[in-house]
């Protein structure tokens, strides 16, 4: 009882310490709660904000007068020093070297220093920090600081009400005793060391001394241990009156025991001794095999049970020893049997001893392996069956099976006497000798190589089925659906319970005839299988697009046992396909008409215009001053214009008149169906006035005006190309006549004639003269960095207007013959440039364009050869052929015959500008071209015009799909790159990377040249 009222008394003690600490705790740090809270206070005070000033020290002055907690309080700035102080310094002091201060300004939140003399008080203290913050942009101005003595701090230590005896002192973070009870200012300063040295520990949490108090240690704060309290709670008195009761209860209690040892002894002489010298006796006779004699019973009861069951369990004994002799005969016959059973059973059998050495070996073991019993039998598994690279892990299993004693499965490959590999199905159980001890093991072993052949047949079936990215539908005969993988589901929105049982058509989208269904299932019928495009419908009632395989599956009889279809959605490039084949016919910027399906228009109004006996005017307009817009306002401005003008010369004309953009600031309209010669006036005076009205763009007021040229069909009896040509001249004689009004074609004047005659000539004379001259722009792979090669622009180096643009001379000679001779010359003169560079040790591609009547020859291939030939030190794969996509190709077979003679040779093509002209498609599939280029048109505002990006990103999607590579033109900007380089397209020119430039500057640009940064980054942080 004493020892439960010990343990009690100590409990009692431990609950008071806790329960004193926690008050105590509580109070204390109550004291730096206040001191955080007055120091965040003060902190936003604006004369503390301004630490430097005067008004900063004397606000402090006074806040010590009223707060006589602190001794001193000062604000340092963000470098330490100590410029704002409540007491004056005899001389400058920095902080920046305190822990505490570095703490606060570095996390922005209180912090608490340790035990120190007070520089500015000159007293032990321990400060408090809070930070000052700039409250504009939160930066650090400096900290506010308070400072308490440590005295102080030790008398309300002592007003909180310990019990007497008892001791507590208040610690930092290195140990230093801040405060102390009862109140000693030499302990303050000092190791806490000197007071846990004299400590011993209890348990886990409490620690007692020689004056029987029990300590408990215990932080401020929660989750800190800046500052420590410990506390000493006395509890030696009823500890002494409990200890006295205590020992004399352990004197009687030994005394009782010590009488119960001398009478327990003579008992178990006895009833303990004596009866089991004769159980001893018995025992030994039993070793030696003697029959036991009846023992007398004596002793307590249950050793008299024990004697009754040892004369049991040594007749049972007795017994077992006689029947083991039996049925070693038994077993001897029965192994003999079994032996028997092995030799012949269907499966082989082989015995292998401890060391894997064989030791039985039957025939149909002979049958799967090959090996005979006495080419086996003696032999190591290792030599026998077992491949070298699974030998270790074979012979770690086979160990483990001597180890467990337990029977295994396992399949594994193995050799045959042939040094095939075949898979076998292997069931081992341990052989174990009298003993129980392992000697050797025997197994039974099936080839199995076809069943796991067929397994893994099914496997992969099956994993094809759940993994692939088409949807598979199976039927039965019937064509009722049997099962459908997970795409079936995320494709038709049906899940897979929802369709079993039910035939496809629910699937049908009622966009085909029975026709067309007719068809499909007599090519099933026929051939087996159908493939192509079909509408079909969601669950939703979405209607899309498939390509759908359906194939019939035979018995082995041949008979149709099951259908098996293959669909993929392919609704998304249908949307990109109508995308490009609206893009092929229709301007991006304007949404007019192009070329491509302004030509077939105006093929229409010719042919109606000879059935309906009516007139018909080709209209070019070009816009004066655009040029001017352009280079003042920039290109997004000046598209913006473009869009208006086209805007309102469309409200212009009438709903039978077609109107296209031709190119840059350029339109061609086709007015049909005029009854009269001066019909088409009215209409061109409304497109005059609607072209020279001011155009608002933002702040920005703009004026341009239009030249028009007309001509009249049937008057002008010739074709819609040389239409077109004849108002384009007109249009040159508006333009000199002094802009803003239209001419009318005369194809009786030789006005015409004469200025296309000069313009010939003249570009004639400059061929001849040399005038011509190639620039290059650099191609590269932004991914990279490398420089894939150049392109090859022409200018003119006129001796009057200084340098000349293609724009300015092209035009005038395509589908002319002086069109060929100059694309001739650009070759020539690209690959003596290429050879050139080659003698730098600079080997890069260069690019030429051509024209459509050039490659339109029957001997372009031919002219080509002669050309490379004339320059054997130059490898034709460094010459590219780039064909204008909005070239007319007249025989596509043709062009592409014509390509194909010249890849013979070595050079390459490309499709230049893709998606501006003819048929995008068309020319996609069927003109062996390796390389597609995207037009500038749609690169150059892909950043802010979200059509344009789609249209980017689907030629990118397009070309992948076709095998095709892709660059890009106009970059004009890094954010250009990053853009095409997400959407999958490396290669690229453009401004943003280097301007058309001489060719002797092309070495220099090539050695400095250097992907730009933002694109490295973008790279690596990519790479998977």
């Amino acid at each position: 009882m004493s020892i439960l009222e010990r343990e009690h008394a100590i409990h009692e003690a431990q609950e008071e310490a806790l329960k004193t600490i926690d008050i105590t705790t509580n109070f204390q740090s109550l004291l730096i709660k206040r001191t955080e809270k007055f120091l965040k206070h003060l902190a936003t005070f604006s004369a503390v904000l301004t630490p430097d000033s005067a008004e900063c020290s004397a606000l402090l002055a006074d806040i010590v007068k009223i707060k006589d907690t602190y001794i001193n309080i000062g604000v340092p700035n963000a470098s330490g020093e100590l410029v704002c102080n409540a007491k004056p310094l005899k001389q400058p002091i920095n902080v920046a070297d305190r822990a505490y201060i570095q703490q606060a300004m570095a996390n922005k939140q209180f912090s608490i220093g340790e035990y120190q003399v007070d520089r500015a008080a000159k007293v032990a203290s321990i400060n408090f920090a809070y930070p000052v913050l700039n409250p504009q942009n939160n930066d650090v101005i400096g900290a506010a600081v308070a400072v308490l003595s440590l005295d102080w701090w030790s008398k309300q230590l002592s007003d909180s009400r310990l019990p007497p005896n008892s001791v507590a002192y208040i610690t930092d973070h290195e140990q230093k005793i801040l405060a102390a009870f009862p109140a000693d200012a030499n302990l303050l300063g000092s190791d806490i060391s000197i007071i846990q040295g004299n400590l011993q520990k209890y348990d886990s949490t409490f620690k007692v001394d020689n004056q029987q108090r029990i300590f408990v240690e215990k932080p401020l704060f929660n989750d800190s241990e800046v500052i420590n309290i410990l506390v000493g709670i006395p509890f030696g008195e009823e500890l002494n009156a409990i200890n006295s009761r205590l020992i004399i209860t352990g004197i009687v209690l030994l005394l009782i025991v010590f009488l119960m040892i001398i009478i327990a002894s003579w008992g178990i002489q006895k009833t303990l001794v004596i009866p089991l010298r004769n159980l001893l006796q018995s025992t030994k006779d039993l070793e030696l095999g003697k029959d036991i004699a009846d023992i007398p019973e004596q002793g307590s009861s249950e050793l008299i049970e024990l004697q009754h069951r040892f004369m049991l369990m040594a007749k049972t004994r007795l017994n077992a020893e006689r029947q083991l002799q039996e049925s070693q005969q038994s077993l001897l016959k029965s192994e003999k049997e079994f032996s028997e059973h092995i030799k012949n059973t269907s499966l082989g059998c082989i015995s292998w001893d401890k060391n894997l050495i064989c030791t039985k070996w039957n025939k149909f073991a002979e049958n799967i392996f090959g090996y005979t019993a006495n080419e086996a039998i003696g032999r190591h598994a290792s030599d026998l069956i077992l491949l070298p690279e699974l030998e270790e892990e074979l012979i770690n299993v086979y160990q483990l099976l001597l180890d467990q004693k337990g029977g295994r499965c396992n399949t594994n490959e193995n050799f045959t006497k042939n040094r095939n590999v075949i898979i076998c199905e292997w069931h081992s159980t341990p052989i174990l000798n009298e003993f129980g001890t392992v000697i050797g093991v025997t197994s039974l072993v099936q080839d199995v190589t076809k069943n796991k052949q067929i397994e893994e047949q099914l496997k992969l079936a099956a994993s094809v089925f759940s993994h692939a990215r088409e949807g598979i539908i199976i039927t039965d005969i019937k064509g009722d659906i049997i099962d459908v993988n997970q795409t079936f589901v995320n494709i038709t929105g049906y899940s897979r319970e929802e369709v079993l049982g039910k035939n496809p058509s629910i699937l049908k989208s009622d966009k085909q005839s029975t026709d067309f269904y007719q068809k499909l299932w007599k090519a099933i019928s026929e051939y087996g299988f159908w493939c192509g495009e079909i509408w079909n419908k969601r669950k939703n009632n979405d209607v899309y697009a498939q390509l759908l395989t359906i194939s019939a599956v035979n018995d082995a009889n041949g008979n149709v046992k099951n259908y098996v279809a293959i669909f993929t959605d392919i609704s998304e490039f249908k949307e990109q396909q109508n995308k490009l084949e609206h893009m092929a016919h229709y301007d991006v910027l304007t949404n007019l008409p192009n070329r491509t399906l302004l030509a077939d228009r105006l093929r229409q109004a010719i042919s109606q215009s000879k059935r309906n006996q009516r007139l018909l005017a080709v209209v070019f307009l070009d816009l004066d001053g655009f040029k001017e817009v352009n280079d003042t306002h920039g290109h997004s401005l000046g598209d913006d214009l473009l869009v208006v003008i086209a805007s309102r010369l469309k409200e212009a004309m009438r709903d039978c008149d077609t109107l296209s953009r031709f190119g840059g600031d350029e339109f061609v309209a086709v007015l049909a169906d005029l009854e009269q010669l001066q019909d088409f006036q009215p209409i061109i005076n409304r497109m005059l006035k609607a072209a020279c009205v001011p155009v608002t763009l933002g702040n920005i007021t703009l004026k341009v005006s239009a030249s028009i040229g007309v001509t009249l069909y049937p008057a002008d009896q010739t074709d819609a190309d040389q239409l077109i040509r004849h108002a384009d001249q007109a249009m040159y004689l508006a333009k000199q006549k002094g802009k803003n009004c239209y001419h009318l074609f005369d194809i009786k004047s030789e006005d015409a004639i004469k200025v296309r005659h000069e313009r010939l000539q003249n570009i004639r004379t400059a061929l001849d003269n040399r005038e011509f001259v190639l620039f290059y722009q650099p191609k590269v792979n932004m991914r990279t960095g490398e420089v894939i090669g150049a392109e090859a622009l022409i200018r003119w180096q006129h001796p009057e207007l200084g340098l000349l643009s293609p724009a300015e001379f092209l035009p005038f000679i395509e589908n002319h013959q002086l069109s060929i001779d100059v694309g001739e010359w650009v070759i020539e003169e690209a690959l003596q440039q290429i050879g050139k560079w080659q003698k730098d040790d600079l080997v890069i591609p260069v690019s030429v364009n051509i024209g459509a009547l050039q490659i339109q020859q029957n001997n372009f291939a031919e002219r080509l050869g002669k050309l490379l030939l004339a320059y054997p030190d130059i490898a034709p794969n460094l010459l590219q052929l780039e064909v204008l996509e909005t070239s007319a190709l007249e025989d596509l077979l043709d062009a592409s015959e014509t390509m194909k003679n010249c890849i013979n040779l070595g050079v390459s093509f490309a499709i230049d500008d893709f998606g501006t002209g003819y048929s995008s498609l068309t020319y996609l599939r069927r003109l062996p071209a390796n390389l597609i280029k995207i037009d500038q048109i749609f690169v150059r505002d892909m950043l802010i015009d979200p059509d344009d990006r789609a249209i980017v990103a689907g030629i990118v999607a397009l070309a992948k799909s076709f095998n095709r590579n892709v660059i890009a033109e106009g970059v004009e900007t890094v954010a250009h790159g990053v853009t095409l380089l997400q959407l999958g397209c490396d290669l690229a020119q453009g401004y943003g990377i280097a301007r058309p430039m001489p060719a002797q500057d092309i070495v220099a640009w090539t050695a400095q040249w250097n992907t730009e940064q933002i694109w490295q980054t973008w790279v690596t942080d990519n790479k998977s």
